[in-house]
């Protein structure tokens, strides 16, 4: 084989590598583009619910939190707010009480994360007798606020046979700083066009940690047994391992506030973040591949979205194979004449439409404001700061990133 032929083959076998990460990037934002978006809520609301706001030192932004719960358009007796104080140092407790939530305080020497401030609050609520009085718990973090229809949706989806929802979790205070609005087009994506396109495609939503939705007959089939460095989403494959699938609702909202600048605290958040995924993925592959509760499409779909690299590692690689298919297309004496050379220009093809309409979606999903085009100049600023961050190793324990909120 000619140097050519060999450059060739090994472009097309990458381009093949490549091919399911493609197609399901792009299956995903077209059906997410083209899904009408509105829930509609019945005219008598029937769930009863209980919200819970899992704080851990949080008295600067856990107020604001209260009143945004509290201020929800659902009837006043068809739904609690309980703040779980979480081994705080401050007054965290006291703020939330003098807001009007509920306040359950819970210490502890080792177990310090709020996967285990979630499974302590079930714990009670099922020896007081209490869970079974309500129909679904709901979680918002202690940063974040929530649209005012939240719960409506979330009832509309209960009653329409969901035992497991997210609502789209973006970002509150997307115009503090450059970061903030790059973080808000990433979560528009991350936790916005891919969860809705999955859930149109008639596959799972994961979990996002806030803004999550459990009924109490889902929480008894598979009960809350998460406490990693990101719980959440260890929970999200606990739930669909065990044959459930998780609803997404994208025209309700939690809004949480991100860190407007780096720093140790950004720092410390995206590495609990990336390792805490890291770890799952590594460890409960081989257990979903094998697990028969599942269809072969959906550990197929489920496979392809394990092995997915992050967006930013992946466009990084897609860069670098569309250089290798020009580089392999152009070896040939006649390039046109070359069949390979179609099928690596096709392949191009695909990648360009796949990535372009994708990096559109938020725009067509969820109106971004298209001046956010703009802030994607500093994507590359951006990429290196997430590799310096990863060199800084795997965090040994949960960690509260340091925030600065108004009350």
């Amino acid at each position: 084989m000619s140097f050519a032929g060999l450059l060739a083959a090994v472009a097309i076998g990458l381009n093949l590598l490549a091919l399911p990460f493609l197609v399901m990037l792009l299956l995903s934002s077209v059906a997410a583009i083209v899904s009408p978006r509105k829930t509609k809520t019945p005219a008598t609301p029937a769930s009863r619910f209980l919200i819970a706001i899992p704080a851990h030192d949080e008295r600067s932004g856990v107020a604001r939190t209260v009143r945004s719960c509290l201020a929800l358009d659902y009837p006043r007796e068809m739904f609690q707010v309980l703040v779980i104080a979480d081994n705080c140092s401050d007054d965290t407790a006291e703020i939330a009480a003098a807001e009007g939530a509920e306040v359950l305080v819970r210490t502890h020497d080792v177990k310090k994360s709020k996967g285990y401030a979630l499974e302590h609050l079930i714990e009670q609520l099922d020896q007081s007798g209490r869970l079974a009085d309500l129909d679904a718990l709901v979680v918002i973090d202690a940063d974040s606020t929530a649209s005012a229809d939240l719960l409506r949706k979330f009832d509309a989806k209960i009653l329409e046979g969901c035992d497991w929802i997210q609502c789209y979790d973006i970002v509150d205070n997307a115009g503090a700083s450059w970061r903030t609005r790059l973080m808000t087009y990433a979560f528009s994506l991350i936790n916005g066009v891919g969860p809705w396109g999955r859930y149109r495609l008639g596959l799972s939503s994961p979990l996002h940690g806030n803004g999550m939705c459990f009924t109490v007959n889902g929480l008894k089939r598979v009960p809350w047994r998460a406490y990693g460095l990101a719980e959440d989403y260890e929970y999200s494959w606990v739930v669909r391992m065990a044959g459930e699938r998780i609803a997404f609702v994208p025209d309700a909202s939690v809004h949480a506030t991100m860190l407007e600048g780096g720093g140790e605290a950004a720092a410390n958040q995206r590495r609990r973040w990336e390792f805490g995924r890291k770890e799952i993925k590594g460890r409960l592959f081989g257990p979903m591949i094998r697990d028969r509760k599942l269809s072969l499409v959906e550990r197929l779909t489920s496979a392809i979205e394990m092995k997915t690299p992050p967006m930013m590692t992946l466009l990084g690689l897609l860069v670098l194979l569309a250089i290798l298919n020009v580089a392999a297309a152009s070896a040939f004496p006649h390039p046109l004449s070359h069949p390979a050379t179609w099928v690596l220009l096709g392949a191009s093809v695909l990648m360009v439409l796949s990535v372009g309409i994708y990096a559109l979606s938020p725009f067509l999903v969820f109106n971004l404001p298209w001046s956010y085009l703009g802030t994607l100049a500093y994507v590359p600023i951006y990429a290196v700061w997430k590799l310096m961050v990863r060199l800084g190793g795997k965090p040994t324990q949960w960690v509260r990133t340091t925030r600065s909120v108004g009350r």
